[in-house]
């Protein structure tokens, strides 16, 4: 019951972050989990790692749906940009299963730190007018659609603090790029999770509670908890300024961050 508790406390957090940031809440899930599966289930790092990656992926299809839709309704996705972006997308998430046992986590992890501090300076000091635009090519807007999938895929996010500084450096409003990164992190969780539960056998570990790599427990109260919060709080973004979304979504990155760097 405890595990439980803790798990439903946390998912109310992570469901704020969702419908304020456009992010999946991966980089608190995947944590969360790992840790909770060692010390409640004794599993080892490396098998509660990929659980907690799996699982991540699968919250996140619930989560990105109800904050797609509660961005759609309030008018702060841009379809057209969807589109140039959604192919590869879908393609970078559905390698993710392929690769993502292949390659070093430190690699990973090292980069991502890199990426969130980068990221939050560039979105504190944007550019007064932004000269730069969405690309007219197909292959140019997907290829970056595919390397951000991958990535996000691979450490078990949504791609919002990926795709969301991104379409903000391109000229799109911070609610704008905030949906349409709700909407990429729908597809990414779920490709991702179909190639992970197809690639992966986890003979090891006890099977009770799981479905394939996903632990169901993390579902039920990491992700159902916060799904009414995601819709208020993608309401309450209709409220707050640009100025004060890019300081908000800064300091989360440079929490992320730390977080990153402190992680083991």
């Amino acid at each position: 019951m405890v595990e439980f508790f803790i798990l439903s406390i946390i998912g109310i957090f992570i469901g704020v972050l969702v419908g304020m940031f456009g992010v999946g809440g991966g980089l608190f899930i995947v944590p969360v989990i790992t840790y909770t599966l060692i010390g409640f289930h004794d599993y080892s790092f490396n098998d509660a790692l990929i659980i907690g990656i799996a699982s991540s992926l699968a919250s996140i299809i619930l989560s990105g749906i109800v904050s797609t839709i509660s961005h759609h309704l309030n008018q702060n996705i841009e379809w057209y940009i969807v589109r140039k972006f959604i192919f590869g997308v879908v393609i970078g998430s559905s390698l993710v299963g392929f690769y993502l046992p292949k390659l070093p986590i430190d690699f990973i992890r090292y980069t991502f730190i890199f990426y969130t501090f980068f990221a939050a300076y560039k979105i504190l000091l944007p550019r007064k007018v932004s000269q730069k635009k969405i690309s007219v090519y197909f292959y140019h807007n997907n290829l970056i659609g595919l390397c951000f999938a991958s990535f996000s895929g691979l450490i078990g996010i949504g791609g919002g603090t990926l795709f969301v500084p991104y379409l903000s450096s391109k000229g799109i409003s911070m609610k704008k790029s905030i949906g349409i990164a709700s909407c990429f992190g729908v597809f990414i969780g779920l490709c991702s999770s179909i190639t992970i539960f197809l690639s992966w056998d986890l003979t090891s570990i006890d099977k009770t509670l799981m479905l394939g790599p996903i632990y169901i427990p993390a579902i039920i109260f990491l992700t159902l908890p916060g799904l009414i919060l995601i819709k208020l709080s993608a309401d309450r973004l209709q409220k707050i300024s640009d100025k004060n979304i890019r300081r908000g979504f800064a300091c989360l990155l440079i929490f992320i961050g730390f977080m990153m760097v402190l992680r083991n």
